[in-house]
């Protein structure tokens, strides 16, 4: 059986200034999202998944409409369950998602054996999907997971700081250990960190993981320990690298890193856009995909 390929685009784009899985960026005003789906489907994916919530599902619904040869295998889950565990005052107050490893969890009753997971609003490459999809058919084990990395200096934004899970490979290419490291930047030949701390090891996690499907009991169970301990309930996060890192040190599972020399992009700010934009229209223009892209 295919890996299914689950798409976390229930952002609202803060810093961005919008909906940012909703962009226009292809010749025709394809989003970055269409482009993985037509990659993934065609490099050994059967079926995606989109994980939305209410403020995009309009904007979702019309957008998918659009993809004649792909909507039929398109579903939806909603980032929006798993809340019963969370006091009223607290659910008021908060502004934003719980986190990308809620997200996933939100998606449990969609996926039927293993399957990959990736944001909506960044670009991968059809090369990174063909590996992924290989591995899964290959890997159906229980404790074979995957991520692919990227150089980090591959994955910056000159408009701003960004967050990178920055992961460390152990001498048989399995992940070590995760940290989600914030306030990332260049100055000079260096990559510095909030504090201006500098980085000098590891591939960025660009959220694209290769998972099982045990994945979702662990993370209904860490969900729970995440509530009780959280400092900030009504802003801190339940984030995927955090329960694959748990995960690791509990040996669960091993996680192999399918690294990319890619470069990657995505639209972390409004100025990121114009950048994407010229980079998926040069790839048309090459000739790596059609134009328009559903036709």
């Amino acid at each position: 059986m295919k890996p299914t390929l689950l798409i976390l685009a229930a952002g609202r784009g803060s810093r961005f200034g919008g909906a940012k899985q909703v962009a226009p960026m292809g010749p025709h005003g394809e989003t970055i999202m269409e482009y993985s789906i037509y990659d993934a489907l065609n490099n050994g994916f059967e079926k995606v998944v989109l994980v939305i919530n209410k403020d995009v599902e309009q904007d979702t619904f019309e957008l998918v409409d659009k993809m004649t040869s792909a909507k039929g295998k398109i579903s939806y889950a909603y980032q929006e369950q798993y809340t019963e565990f969370i006091h009223p005052d607290i659910q008021s107050k908060r502004l934003k998602p719980w986190g990308t490893a809620h997200a996933i969890m939100c998606a449990s009753d969609k996926i039927e054996g293993n399957f990959a997971m990736i944001n909506a609003d960044d670009y991968y490459g059809k090369d990174a999907f063909s590996t992924m999809a290989n591995f899964l058919q290959k890997n159906t084990a229980p404790n074979n997971y995957s991520m692919v990395g990227y150089d980090l200096e591959n994955t910056l934004s000159a408009n701003g700081t960004v967050s990178r899970g920055i992961s460390i490979s152990d001498e048989n290419g399995y992940l070590s250990s995760i940290k989600e490291t914030h306030g990332i930047f260049a100055k000079g030949d260096k990559i510095l960190a909030e504090g201006d701390i500098e980085i000098t090891e590891g591939l960025a996690s660009m959220n694209f993981w290769g998972f099982q499907n045990n994945l979702f009991d662990e993370l209904k169970s860490q969900f729970k320990g995440f509530l009780e301990t959280t400092p900030d309930l009504t802003k801190d996060e339940y984030q995927i690298p955090t329960v694959i890192d748990q995960m690791i040190k509990k040996g669960m599972i091993e996680v192999s890193v399918l690294h990319s020399g890619a470069k990657w992009f995505g639209v972390t700010y409004k100025e990121d856009a114009q950048y994407a934009a010229q980079a998926i229209q040069k790839y048309v223009a090459q000739g790596m995909y059609p134009s328009p892209l559903w036709e």
